[in-house]
């Protein structure tokens, strides 16, 4: 059975000192309700704090407390408690909280913040790292421990890690105000798979590992070096069959009714109620309470024929903040409270009550199953999970859900009328829609998002989450399987030194040479100079040097009394050693007078781009132009060239942060095929790391070694990691020693 390790803010337990030692019990509402199920497969060990803050333990606690611990299979971590206060409170409740939920007038930047945050993460790793077997899965939770991923992953690059955040990711625009905002990425980059609650936050964060650090994705793919790791959507479901048994349980013929039961009973009839709205979350500046509040009154105001017809029960859960944003949050919530029940209450009826504690699952079930209607407006929520609680609690089908368009619950439960929590008006309006709707139409939203519930538990998002895991270290797997390590590495070389006819196909861009932001810093260095003059030099090679750059640049190069072929613009131009260059056939340049003013046009549109003009091409860079504005003009580009060039014999060829518009027909492919001809040689390597080159590892016999320079999808046979280690391999073509 594999082994699952969960990092996570808190272990999954409750912990009090009582009596001279520790009693523990299960936090079963919060951490693992509907999990057992998923939890059986694995022998899961759980690393998180204890929940005591402000104590530091000595060496006999610490003891002590891990023997308590162990049958729980928790691992406790013992940072230090102004450590552990500026980790928690300090970066990820006023640095990370603010920043991914919008609020950036929260935010506080602090060093000392920063480096203890860092400190925690690097605990968490030591602590990890002790306890870690070959074959263990960790799964690490949300945004305290953002930076874990890539700590481990330097020390065990083997393991299979996962991070889940249940906070929203921001925009570029707002991410990129975090000083450490390249830490943090490259520390989430550490896990073979990110997970995140909507679409959205997927987007933002590959947009901003394309900004930070230049990296695409492909099909929410992402390549690190040799490392292929995934960003998908896992919308976090609920324990569904926990709160509907519960629910009919209540509603059942001969209840137990508990205290809550009684007293909301009781404070429906002392009113005579005919509809109670509830609105519970925590009590956090980003849920919203005193705009929920607003919107009852405005709706009181709006609609005052209501008056004393319907009642707002608001339970506001301490969130354990001490910070004074949160102590004016609470002082606001009281002053909004008291004008509206001194505005509009009676003697017999009560417009507002507000509960400022925590309930049990139970009770909140009892509050859920006995209210109409639910009023849940954050203003930015990673998912929230009472909404959809809610609507499971609803034992008959009625009921009334009113949801914030900014949760991520609303991209599931769009049957529920979704508000702007900004917009009083419209929730004034929706509450009124809500009293008014009929039984029918409640019953018919709700059976919907039921079904939805039912099949997407919390047990479905877990299984569903580690499965894609394991899926991605099985697509890893296959690539290393393929990629030119030592071994292989010497198998190629020995092949080279054993044969006596060699033919070598090489790119140069991204191949011998690494790519710069301005295409003729790219020019070759002392090192592969020597490189390929000692490979032309031996008379049982044919090199050719396959690329796309123009015969100006490679005859600058490249002078005349170079023993090797090349061909220039992917195949338009040919040169033999120590001769002139030819074309294998003419080509009309016509097409040009058309197409460069419509590149001009989108050079203007988009800063940094430029336009190299090669012989029979032309081509738009755009790799130094803002990542999002350069693809989406490439799009725009492409649309209107296929238009432009659809009678004209033209392909557009869509490279790395390229676009080349050249004479349909001639390509890589061709190219290496002519230069092959009809001779046959006993040994054959074709290297590139464009997709252009795939045309040349298409054209190349079975018996040839076919290897591509990155991890993207190819035809080649294998991948070598870098242009560092194309230049090793064809140094120790000639030579023992490439140090």
């Amino acid at each position: 059975m594999k082994r699952l390790i969960l990092a996570s803010n808190l272990l999954p337990v409750h912990i009090h000192w009582q009596e001279g030692k520790y009693l523990i019990e299960k936090a079963e509402e919060t951490t693992i309700s509907g999990l057992q199920n998923f939890y059986s497969a694995f022998e899961p060990e759980w690393v998180g704090l204890t929940g005591f803050e402000n104590h530091e333990f000595n060496a006999k606690e610490v003891r002590s407390l891990e023997a308590a611990l162990k049958p729980f299979h928790c691992v406790p971590v013992f940072p230090r408690p102004r450590d552990r206060d500026l980790h928690l409170h300090g970066f990820s409740r006023n640095t990370l909280w603010p920043l991914f939920h919008y609020f950036t007038e929260n935010v506080i930047y602090s060093e000392v913040a920063w480096k203890a945050y860092v400190k925690i993460n690097r605990l968490y790793a030591e602590k990890i790292l002790k306890i870690i077997k070959d074959g263990d899965i960790i799964w690490i939770h949300d945004y305290h421990l953002l930076m874990l991923p890539q700590m481990i992953r330097e020390q065990r690059p083997d393991l299979s890690i996962g991070l889940f955040s249940h906070v929203p990711f921001p925009s570029f625009e707002l991410f990129r105000l975090l000083p450490w905002r390249q830490e943090i990425i490259e520390g989430m980059l550490g896990a073979d798979l990110i997970g995140f609650q909507t679409y959205d936050n997927v987007r933002h964060f590959i947009s901003s590992v394309r900004r930070l650090l230049g990296v695409d994705s492909v099909f929410n793919r992402i390549s690190i070096g040799e490392r292929t790791l995934k960003v998908d959507v896992f919308p976090k479901g609920i324990n569904y069959e926990r709160f509907r048994n519960k629910a009919l349980e209540i509603h059942s013929d001969h209840p137990r009714p508990s205290v809550i039961q009684e007293e909301m009973k009781l404070f429906k009839e002392s009113g005579q109620l005919e509809k109670l709205i509830i609105s519970i979350d925590k009590l956090d500046y980003t849920k919203g309470i005193p705009q929920r509040i607003r919107a009852f009154e405005r709706f009181l105001q709006t609609y005052p024929e209501y008056l004393a017809r319907v009642s707002m029960i608001v339970q506001a859960v301490p969130s354990g903040e001490t910070s004074e944003s949160f102590f004016n949050l609470k002082s606001q919530v009281d002053e909004l409270v008291g004008r509206i029940n001194g505005n509009y209450g009676t003697i017999t009826w009560t417009p507002v009550r507000y509960l400022n504690q925590t309930f049990t699952m139970d009770e909140r079930i009892d509050l859920y199953s006995l209210s109409d209607i639910a009023l849940i407006l954050p203003l930015r929520d990673g998912m929230n999970l009472v909404s959809k609680e809610f609507v499971a609690s609803r034992h008959d089908g009625t009921g009334v859900l009113i949801l914030s368009e900014l949760a991520g619950a609303s991209k599931e439960l769009h049957e529920a009328l979704l508000v702007n929590p900004n917009d009083l008006d419209a929730i004034a309006e929706a509450i009124r829609e809500a009293i008014e709707m009929p039984e029918e139409e409640q019953i018919r939203r709700n059976k919907v998002m039921m079904m939805r519930l039912h099949r997407y538990t919390v047990e479905r998002w877990a299984s569903e989450f580690i499965k894609s895991l394991e899926g991605i270290k099985e697509i890893q797997e296959f690539t290393l399987t393929r990629k030119i390590n030592t071994t292989r590495m010497q198998q190629v070389i020995d092949s080279y030194k054993e044969t006596k006819k060699r033919i070598l196909f090489l790119d140069y861009d991204g191949t011998l040479a690494w790519f710069k932001k301005n295409p003729e810093d790219a020019k070759p260095d002392d090192n592969l100079y020597e490189i390929l003059k000692r490979l032309s030099s031996d008379p049982n090679n044919t090199i050719v040097i396959i690329s796309g750059r123009d015969k100006e640049t490679l005859s600058r190069w490249f002078g005349p009394e170079w023993n090797i072929h090349f061909v220039a613009e992917h195949g338009v131009w040919f040169r033999e050693p120590c001769g002139e260059w030819h074309m294998m056939e003419q080509i009309n340049n016509d097409w040009r007078e058309s197409v460069e003013p419509l590149l001009e046009y989108y050079v203007d549109q988009t800063p940094r781009s430029f336009i190299e003009y090669k012989n029979f091409s032309l081509v738009w860079h755009y790799r130094k132009s803002d990542p999002d504005l350069g693809m989406q003009r490439a799009w725009e580009l492409k649309d209107e060239l296929r238009t432009l060039t659809s009678n004209l014999n033209l392909e557009i060829m869509d490279g790395d942060k390229v676009l080349e518009i050249k004479y349909s027909g001639i390509n890589k492919g061709r190219a290496a095929s002519h230069k092959m001809g009809d001779s046959k040689y006993d040994f054959t390597l074709a290297v590139g790391d464009d997709w252009t080159d795939e045309f040349t590892f298409e054209a190349m016999p079975d018996d040839a070694y076919t290897i591509k320079v990155g991890t993207k999808t190819t035809k080649a046979s294998y991948y070598i990691e870098s242009v560092d280690l194309v230049r090793e391999m064809l140094c120790r073509f000639t030579k023992d020693d490439c140090q």
